[in-house]
Formats: structure tokens, sequence, C-alpha cells
């Protein structure tokens, strides 16, 4: 169709009501239109008393059927209407024009046709039977009756015949004209569509990397002073022991600190999940010291509370047991964390079991409790049992989600019951066998070191100086007399390690994202250095960053461990230890 006839055609839809707008409505009113027109052309060419009333009769009719249609008629009534008188008028009006030789039957294949196009291919194949039916019962009365038919006469025979045939061509060549420049039309808006689609597509994946890398940077920045403000505490509640006002308060600004972690990694894990990038990192643990480092992180909070705080250790649970430390020590964290917070008097219980050839871990308390239609609501996100909860205890509604996420990673699942106002249980089973213990098991370090540890020489890269400063307490804490040299990037570092010396450095405490040169390609140049001293230096990463990708990087690097920021610093002296120990 050329551009002035798609133009006139889209002044004419515009002039005619919004429902008859459509293209293949439009048709449809013109095929009804162009019937009626052909049927009075039969009319008044070859009025003959029966044929003129029969022509009369089906245009009034089919009048009445353009009329309910252009005021709001469904097309499938409209069609199938449409199709029933007019076959019914062809079928009347051939038997009196001949049978087979009567030129109305050129209008008999547009039957199935409008049905097929208009309706759909079932119902079109139905009424092409109709039609060839049709067709069959003209042949078969001329053959039988053909001598008693009334002949054809009239002196415009052969314009009525040009006529039906000219219209009828018509209206067969526009039905599959107008829907081929239909589908084309279709086809160009669905290509447009898709590229749109696609180009939507594309912001949005760009849109998902940059809140990705959004909250990866943020959580890197905040992690980075939460390392200085839990190191730092930790280094004034040693050093106030004596004075119990001073550890009252500095007890406070940890639990402060600490709810912040909380809300840091629930936010930053559960955006890691979206982005299927969290994965479980297996390695060798102690369960039972495990699971009594997460109970005792809560000692300090119920000291002054009259709960009774329990934890059971079965004595058939494995020892040593092999799976993702750091999350299942954060799903207990929450679990204990959250029984802690809605329980004011009564019982917190932490039980530890073998069933199912796994572990099950139970966290029993005597709390608030959960109404039964709210209790699968906790585990959706930003989810609280009631907006109330969240005014009276606070939390970001993330913590049951990410943990019920973290023990499906690890191969387990999580459950719940509960009754309002009498408490509730939160359990979850882990498919945890007993496993060998790992050789040599580095036993915790005291407190005060022994004096036989000589003086160590470290170097600590890191571009925060209150971090540098954090491990320099900690390192000359653990190994006084030590010489603790410092450096705020990767490539100071290098220098450092490389200059002309009679001895090198015992261990390098790594940060990972620095400027001018950062942790990992810092620790790339290390074990690529022409010096087998350099090559040799154990290398600790130290690292706020928890992005996976940039993780493995870190550590395909060269490093000999990694500990994540904010790291606790006695933690932080075993691993330290163990890569002395190792080195010697």
């Amino acid at each position: 169709m050329s551009n002035a006839a798609h133009s006139v055609l889209t002044r004419l839809l515009q002039r005619l009501p919004s429902h008859l707008r459509e293209t293949r409505i439009v048709l449809m009113l013109f095929i009804l239109v162009l019937a009626e027109v052909s049927a009075l052309m039969s009319v008044l060419l070859n009025a003959q008393g029966l044929n003129t009333w029969l022509g009369l009769t089906f245009c009034a009719l089919l009048a009445i059927l353009i009329l309910a249609f252009f005021r709001g008629l469904p097309l499938n009534w409209t069609v199938y209407g449409g199709a029933l008188l007019g076959g019914s008028y062809l079928f009347a009006i051939s038997l009196r024009e001949g049978a087979i030789y009567s030129s109305t039957l050129a209008w008999v294949p547009l039957l199935p046709l409008g049905v097929f196009y208009f309706i759909h291919g079932r119902a079109g194949r139905l009424w092409m039977l109709l039609a060839a039916l049709m067709q069959c019962l003209m042949a078969v009365a001329t053959w039988k009756w053909g001598s008693s038919l009334p002949p054809m006469e009239g002196l415009n025979l052969s314009a009525l015949s040009f006529i039906d045939y000219a219209l009828a061509s018509l209206a067969l060549f526009l039905v599959p004209f107008f829907y081929q420049r239909q589908f084309e039309l279709d086809l160009r808006d669905g290509q447009l569509r898709q590229l749109e689609l696609q180009a939507h597509q594309g912001e949005l994946e760009h849109t998902a990397q940059m809140r990705e890398h959004f909250i990866a940077m943020v959580s890197h920045e905040l992690r980075t002073p939460m390392n200085a403000i839990l190191g730092l505490n930790a280094l004034l509640l040693d050093r106030v022991q004596d004075k119990p006002q001073a550890t009252r308060v500095l007890a406070y600004t940890r639990q402060s600190a600490d709810h912040l972690m909380t809300v840091i990694n629930d936010v930053l894990d559960y955006s890691q999940f979206n982005s299927g990038q969290l994965t479980a990192r297996l390695e060798r643990f102690e369960l039972h010291t495990t699971v009594r480092a997460a109970f005792d992180l809560f000692l300090p909070r119920i000291e002054n509370t009259r709960l009774r705080y329990v934890c059971e250790i079965d004595p058939d649970v494995p020892k040593w047991v092999q799976t993702d430390r750091h999350r299942l020590m954060q799903v207990l964290v929450n679990l204990l964390g959250n029984a802690v917070k809605f329980t004011h008097v009564g019982r917190v219980c932490l039980r530890v079991g073998v069933q199912d050839a796994g572990v099950v871990f139970e966290v029993q308390d005597t709390g608030i409790g959960i109404a039964p239609n709210q209790q699968q609501k906790i585990f959706q996100r930003f989810g609280q049992a009631d907006t109330s909860i969240h005014q009276r205890f606070g939390g970001s509604g993330l913590g049951l989600t990410i943990s019920q996420k973290l023990v499906q990673m690890l191969g387990g699942h999580m459950g719940l019951e509960s009754h309002e106002g009498a408490g509730s249980r939160f359990w979850f089973w882990l498919p945890l066998q007993a496993v060998d213990a790992m050789q040599p098991v580095v036993k915790p370090l005291q407190e005060t070191p022994p004096s036989s540890q000589r003086p160590r020489k470290f170097l600590v890269v890191d571009d925060h100086p209150v971090n540098r400063l954090l491990a320099r307490q900690a390192l000359l804490r653990q190994w006084p007399g030590s010489q603790v040299e410092e450096c705020e990037n990767g490539e100071k570092a290098l220098l450092a390690l490389e200059a002309p010396s009679d001895e090198g450095y015992d261990l390098v405490l790594m940060d990972m994202v620095m400027p001018v040169m950062d942790g990992i390609e810092a620790t790339q140049r290390i074990r690529r250095s022409e010096q087998s001293r350099v090559r040799a230096t154990p290398v600790l990463g130290l690292t706020a960053n928890v992005n996976a990708q940039d993780l493995t990087r870190f550590e395909q690097a060269g490093l000999n461990a990694v500990l994540f920021k904010p790291y606790d610093l006695k933690r932080l002296r075993e691993e330290v230890a163990r890569l002395l120990s190792e080195q010697s």
C-alpha cells in the first residue's frame, strides 16, 4: 500500500467512532456495505417477483446488521450473523437463478474466507465445508431438476453477472490484501517494540550492575570505618578492665556497632542473593567452638536481665565439620539475636543435636511469639509480624529472610513453631557429617604473649591511617618490641619489600582496595619478584570488599590467607601466628 493510500486510510479511521478504528473492523464494515450494494444492484437489474422480495428482505436485514455493528455489536457476532444471512440468501437466490449457472454463487467463497480471517481458522474450515456443500447441492439441483428450474431472464443479465463477479473478486482481493498489510504493520510494530524492550533490558541490566556496584561500594565504605571503630573499641576494653563505668560505656558502644554491622551485612547479603553472587565458602572447623562463639556474643546483653540463657550441645554432635563457618555463624547470631530481642523474661535456649544424618540447630524462647497467620510473612523480605514490631523493637526485616536463604544455600532447610504470647522455636537442619580434624591445630593465643616469642618485622599496607594504627596496636600487643612499618598503597609496599636489607619482612598485612596500586596487583608482583625472600613473604589479605569476583582475584593473586573487615583482633592475631608458624 502506498504512503498516500495509507494516509487516506489513517484519516478515514480517525473520523470513525473509537470502537471502529481498528483496520479489520473497517474491512468488515466495508465488506458488509459491498454485499448490501451488490444485493441492491441485483434487485434493480433483475427485478422478478420473488427475487425482488428476497433481495429486499436480505437488504433490510443486512442494513440492520450493519447498523448494529456500527453501534457496537461484537465482531464475532457480526461475522457469524452475516455469514448465516448471506448463506441463506445466496442459497435461495441461486435456486431462483438457475442453480449452478447463477452468478450469485461467486459470493459463496467469501463466507469461509471472512470467517477464517475475522474469527479463527477452525471456524473458517467449518464454513468452507458448508460452502462446498452448498455448491454441491447447486450442482445436484442443476443435474436433477435443471429443466424445471426457473430460467434466468432479464435484459440486464450480463450486467448483473458482471457486477456479481467483479464485486466478489474485489472482496476476495481486499480481505487478504488488508490482512497482509495489517500483518506487515503488526510485524513492524512488533520489531520496534522488541527493539524498545531490548533497549529497556540493556538499561535495566546496566541499572542492576550500577546498583550492585553502588551497594558494594557503600558496603566497603561502611565496613572500613567500622573496622576502626570495633577494633579501637576492643583495644580500649582491654585497657579499662579495672574501670567498670568505662567498661560499661564501651560495651554499649560495641553493641551499637554490632547492630549497625548486622544491618550492613543484611543489606549486602540480600543484594548478593538477588544477583546470584553469594556462594558458600567451605572450610573445616570445630563445630562446638563455633556454636559457643555465637552463643557467647550475647552474654553481655543478658547480664543485667532476668533471662535464663542456655546452650545445650548433644555429645554425639560431630566435633569437626565442613561447611561455610561464617554463614553458619551468621544464621545462629540472627536467630539468637531475635530470641534475646523479643524475650524480656523467661528463657532462651540454643540446642544442637544429630538428626536425619545431619545436625539440627534449635533456638527456643519464651518471648512474645508469633500469630499463626503471620508466621509465613516473617520470612518475606522486610517482613515483620506487624507494623508495631518495627516501632517497638526496630530491625530491618531482612534477618530471617537471609537466614532462610543461607540455610538453603548450605543444603539445609529452616522451620518455625510459635504460639502467640508463649514463645517461638526456630530450627534449621544442615547435612553436616564428622570430618577429620585439621592438622596442625593452632591453639588460641593467650592475651598476654609468652616472653619467648621473639620480635618480628611486619609491613602493614592500607590507605586508611586509622586501620594501620589498629593493626600496629594489635601486632605490638602480641609481639612486643616488633618492628611495624606502614605503607598507604601497593606501590610503596613493593619498594619497601625490595629495598636492600639484611633481612626481609616476616609478614605483610595487605589491604585490597587502595589508590595508585591495589592489593591484588601488589600481591601478584610480590609473587613474581626476582628476589626469593620477597616471593616467600607471607601475605595476609585484609579487605572490606566482599564481592565474590574481587575476592577470587585477590586470593588467586597469591594470598596465604584473608580476613574480612571488620575483623576480630583476637582472630587477626591467631591468623598471624599461624602464618608465622608455617613460615618457620
